[in-house]
């Protein structure tokens, strides 16, 4: 859904990844740019947006586009900081460190890659596995030589024996005796969150009191030594915050020992004696140590820690902001930690993060931020952020000579008609009801001066029970259940803070986090190295004591390479036989008196329709018919082949209920012509996303027509940026090329080369039970040398099925043959960019999907040829950042240049990786994307000891040839396009995903629900019909 209204994602680990859509006029601000409550490492709103808006378009004024010459200029946002961070005290990458990855890749010399290339089969189900994460050739010797920031602190280890792993299970004592190993499903069973820490602290304070522990408080324990255990290593536990006493029983699983002497010899020689295909390397102890480098930020209550590696301080003034009306939600500029391994020695990945809070305090003093302009109490406001929200209550005694009691409770919501049941039932008149008129149920025997098995208001029962006067004005406030509602006056009440928000922020909540996120580079590496560390306790931790870590005091340099930028190819506006070459300025050009390389087939039959809502006042016929025919001038200006005139017909739609059933009879009418495209301007109101996904989905499955939408206040303005946009895709949906490489693609240019990139995306916060949900894979594939056409396949399958199924090999067989239709022949290379795996899933893609394609392959090329495959991980969500050094090496935005690569320092050298920043970022860090080779059939072959420049000056190159952008995208076009794909097929499936987001992850568990079949229009199949 590429011409849709932007939906940021944030993440964790490689999890959680919301599916952002650009606008309908295709200028979206990118990845990040909305945020569902939590966002983990928001530092680049600009970046990657899912449906990528921020990727797309052609500028925004400030430089490239569609004659807008080099921009306007944006005034410096960041004048007055310093450009880079810590200049003047750059120390040079650790020379050991250097000096071991150099002997590392001339060990094993030309001839030991000659002996494992020879070894390689191509054919088969089953490769053998010593090619799997093939060693790096070499490392990159192209472009410039720069020195840069990395957001990595070192780890030193004093201690050299084995750590120690316990696994907890928490369950209520008298609901499980003996306590039974927890299973996945049993969600629903034991203490979380708050309550699950206190439990496990209280624990560890009776087994630990003298022996070094780290724990994350949810299931496993860190130690030096064992632990004082009793012989069925269970402990009991109290636990009365609640106001009664419940007793859990705290299961201790183990010790299984971690190979912390092993991890540290492989640190040495890099050599493991578990062979090549291991990876991740040493998980259990890096897990085991970043669980000990959090432990200092997870325990202090004046923190929130979310997820495995977010903290953020609750104290700090400056580090949080008031996000406003409605909710007065609070953001927090947080930490992100993980240790991770690199070449000869441990780091630890640090980085800021940003999450959104509940507000915190007395709900009688957050009342105040809940009014409405008349100044009147915003019941509904206040009672929607309460729910469900944690709080401390105090109860009083009817000794006045005893102090309250302090309980916690999950509150409810304001006292509302709705609560109780039966004749016992409250008398509520309404939600927000004060203390002299909500009545409650009061059972005998009753305290005294008041009346037993009757009716009481919770003014009378506080000032005669306890002698307390409650405020008259304030609402009543439920902490029980809607079932059994317990009322507290609002002054009790008190909203715990460090409490997560988990919904889909608004608009303006949006814009508030962004403008507090967005800060330069050097400002966020002066955070880490100043907030981060207080907040993670890397300088005075009593537990990276006890455990002999010590943490570097700098962040780490690493070396990098600048990449030159390839050049550009259109055609001559003024002579269209005639090839006209453009210059790439900091990732971005224009279009000034060009056209597009390739028209796509003519659109000689199209129509057009306006939709309008219910009886408001509709646009006139004339004004929108105005726009469309500029628009369609202007398109034919760019070297679009389309007649004039549209198809005749009913144009101005109005819908009076449902949009299917407005829009489609127009659709239908239209059949009779055999329409190729439809223009759909839409209201711009809030239902056009309802209003976009019915006629989006009518046309993509019913119909069978290319479509484009753009939004009404958009095409009237008949801004000239808006329409190159959207011409672009146009061209792009009707098979045309947009631009080219001036010198081509190396490798496409010696041997026939099929380049392939695919993604899928699962169903996440959905409301109810998400039982048949399908998750949605996305296959798109060049068709020949001119790398300008992608066309895709989508599918169903099973809720968040791990890894793709049969269905893979079948669309596989599609792609080849598809390419042997345009290209006349099969690809000798078949280059694979798999997006939005994480590390522990390499080997899953390795034995479940490269077989597949395999056996695709054996379906399509004759027993005499075989294809060589390259299968590489494109990944964005990763906490990596790198920061420059020099102001001569940076953008305007303060960021490092695009081109810059960097595939040392921070990497470990016996594996093919490395991080490309390909594009320019506009604000915040830029974020890298990070590339990792699983299997090499091809670069080594074909390029020798060349192989790792090709493959990154391919990589490179391919982040300019997004075909609807004037600017190199973050991420390489097959997983790019792969990844909107599955966002167009979530709008053919929009009534399984509402009240929802998406992520693209792959998940432990799976469903073997049902999943429908829903395909694409066999008029649209094998096109670009996505963007």
């Amino acid at each position: 859904m590429a011409d849709h209204q932007n939906r940021g994602r944030g993440g964790q680990r490689g999890r959680g990844r919301g599916r952002g859509r650009g606008d309908f006029e295709g200028q979206g601000q990118g990845r990040g740019a909305t945020f569902s409550g939590f966002q983990g490492h928001h530092d680049a709103p600009g970046g990657r947006g899912r449906g990528r808006g921020g990727d797309s378009g052609p500028g925004r004024g400030y430089g490239g586009g569609f004659d807008s010459g080099r921009g306007r200029g944006r005034p410096d946002k960041f004048a007055g900081e310093q450009v880079v961070f810590n200049p003047g005290m750059i120390p040079p990458p650790d020379p050991a460190i250097t000096k071991l990855e150099d002997d590392l890749i001339k060990g094993q010399g030309p001839a030991s890659l000659t002996s494992k290339m020879a070894k390689v089969q191509i054919s088969g189900n089953q490769p053998s596995k010593e090619i799997w994460f093939p060693r790096r050739p070499a490392f990159t010797d192209k472009g410039a030589d720069v020195a840069l920031w990395a957001n990595y602190f070192r780890l030193d280890l004093s201690a050299k024996k084995a750590l120690l792993k316990y696994s907890l299970n928490v369950q209520r004592k008298d609901r499980h005796p003996q306590v039974q190993k927890k299973t996945k499903g049993d969600k629903a069973d034991g203490p979380k969150g708050r309550k699950l820490h206190s439990i496990i602290k209280s624990a560890l304070d009776q087994v630990a009191k003298s022996v070094a522990v780290a724990t994350e408080f949810k299931d496993k324990v860190i130690s030096l030594e064992p632990l004082a255990l009793p012989n069925d290593q269970i402990i009991t536990v109290s636990y009365n915050d609640e106001g009664k006493d419940d007793v859990y029983a705290v299961k201790f699983d183990g010790p299984t020992t971690i190979d912390l002497p092993g991890l540290l010899n492989y640190l040495r020689t890099m050599r493991d004696p578990s062979g090549d295909t291991t990876f991740p390397k040493f998980a259990d102890a890096i897990d085991a140590i970043s669980i000990i480098t959090g432990y200092h930020a997870r325990k202090n209550p004046a923190a929130a820690a979310l997820g495995r590696s977010r903290y953020f301080p609750l104290t700090l003034a400056g580090e949080q902001d008031d996000l406003g009306w409605p909710g007065h939600n609070r953001v927090i500029r947080g930490y992100f930690q993980s240790a991770r391994v690199a070449t000869g020695r441990l780091i630890l990945n640090a980085n800021v993060a940003h999450g959104v809070f509940w507000p915190k305090g007395l709900v009688s003093e957050m009342i105040s931020n809940y009014k409405n302009r008349n100044g009147a109490l915003d019941c509904h406001a206040l009672n929607k952020v309460l729910s469900r929200l944690r709080a401390q209550c105090k109860v009083l005694s009817e000794d006045k000579n005893k102090k309250p009691r302090f309980i916690q409770k999950v509150i409810c919501g304001l006292a509302d008609r709705t609560d109780g049941t039966g004749q016992a039932r409250p008398v509520v008149p309404y939600i927000g009801a004060k203390a002299k008129e909500v009545k409650f149920y009061l059972r005998a025997p009753a305290p005294a001066g008041l009346q037993g098995d009757a009716l009481c208001t919770v003014a009378e029962y506080y000032k005669k029970r306890y002698g307390f006067t409650v405020n008259p004005d304030h609402p009543v406030v439920n902490v029980g259940t809607k079932i059994k509602p317990v009322y507290m006056p609002a002054e009790f009440v008190e909203v715990l803070d460090g409490q997560p928000v988990r919904r889909k922020t608004t608009a303006e909540e949006t814009r508030g986090m962004i403008t507090f996120s967005c800060r330069s580079p050097f400002a966020n590496a002066k955070s880490i190295s100043t907030y981060g560390r207080q907040v993670l306790g890397l300088d005075d931790s009593e537990s990276l004591k006890r455990f002999g870590i010590q943490v570097g005091k700098m962040l780490l340099t690493v070396k990098g390479r600048e990449l030159p930028p390839p050049t550009i190819v259109y055609k001559d506006a003024r002579q269209p036989a005639n090839a006209k070459t453009i210059h790439v300025i900091e990732g971005e050009w224009n279009m000034d008196k060009v056209r597009v390389v390739k028209p796509g087939r003519k659109i000689e039959r199209w129509f057009w329709i306006s939709i309008d809502e219910g009886h408001r006042a509709h646009s006139s016929h004339n004004e929108v018919d105005a726009g469309i025919k500029e628009w369609v001038s202007f398109l034919q200006s760019q070297g679009i082949d389309i007649v004039s005139k549209p198809l005749g017909g009913t144009n101005m739609v109005t819908i009076q209920r449902s949009p299917a059933d407005a829009i489609k009879p127009v659709l239908q009418d239209m059949k009779r012509h055999n329409p190729q495209f439809v223009f759909i301007v839409l209201p711009g109101k809030k239902t056009d996303t309802g209003i976009y996904n019915e006629v989006k989905k009518l046309c993509h499955v019913d119909f069978g027509y290319h479509s484009q939408a753009v939004l009404k206040m958009n095409l009237v303005k008949r801004n000239p940026q808006i329409f190159a946009n959207l011409g672009l895709k146009i061209n792009l949906k009707m098979g045309g090329v947009n631009h080219k490489l001036g010198n081509g693609v190396t490798i496409l240019k010696q041997h026939p080369t099929m380049i392939v990139g695919y993604d899928v995306t699962h169903p996440t916060n959905l409301s109810g039970n998400s039982k048949g949900v399908p998750s949605l894979a996305g296959m798109v594939a060049s068709v020949d040398i001119d790398l300008g056409q992608w066309p895709g396949t989508g599918w169903a399958q099973g809720a968040r099925q791990e890894m793709l199924d049969k269905t893979l090999e079948d669309r596989f067989v599609q792609r080849l043959q598809l390419f042997q239709k345009h290209s006349r022949r099969l690809p000798e290379n078949i280059i694979i960019f798999r997006d939005g795996v994480s590390e522990g899933q390499y080997e899953q893609v390795l034995k479940e999907e490269l077989p597949l394609i395999r056996k695709a392959c054996e379906r399509v090329y004759p027993a005499t040829q075989k294809a060589r495959i390259s299968l590489i991980v494109s990944v964005k969500r990763h906490q990596t950042r790198f920061y420059p050094t020099e102001p001569s090496h940076t953008v305007r935005s303060r960021n490092i240049k695009n081109g810059t690569v960097v595939d040392r320092g921070v990497t470990q050298a016996p594996y093919w990786d490395f991080y490309l920043t390909a594009h320019k970022g506009l604000q915040g860090t830029s974020r890298p994307a990070h590339y990792t080779v699983l299997i090499d059939e091809v670069f080594e072959a074909t390029a020798g000891n060349q192989a790792a420049n090709q493959l990154i000056a391919l990589t490179y190159e391919l982040c300019h040839l997004f075909g609807r952008a004037t600017k190199a995208v973050s991420i390489c076009p097959p997983a790019y396009y792969a990844d909107i794909l599955c966002t167009t097929h979530r709008v053919i499936y929009s009534d399984y995903f509402k009240n929802s987001d998406t992520m693209s992850m792959t998940s432990s568990r799976t469903d073997d629900s049902p999943v429908p079949a829903r395909e694409v229009h066999e008029n649209l199949r094998d096109t670009m019909y996505y963007l």
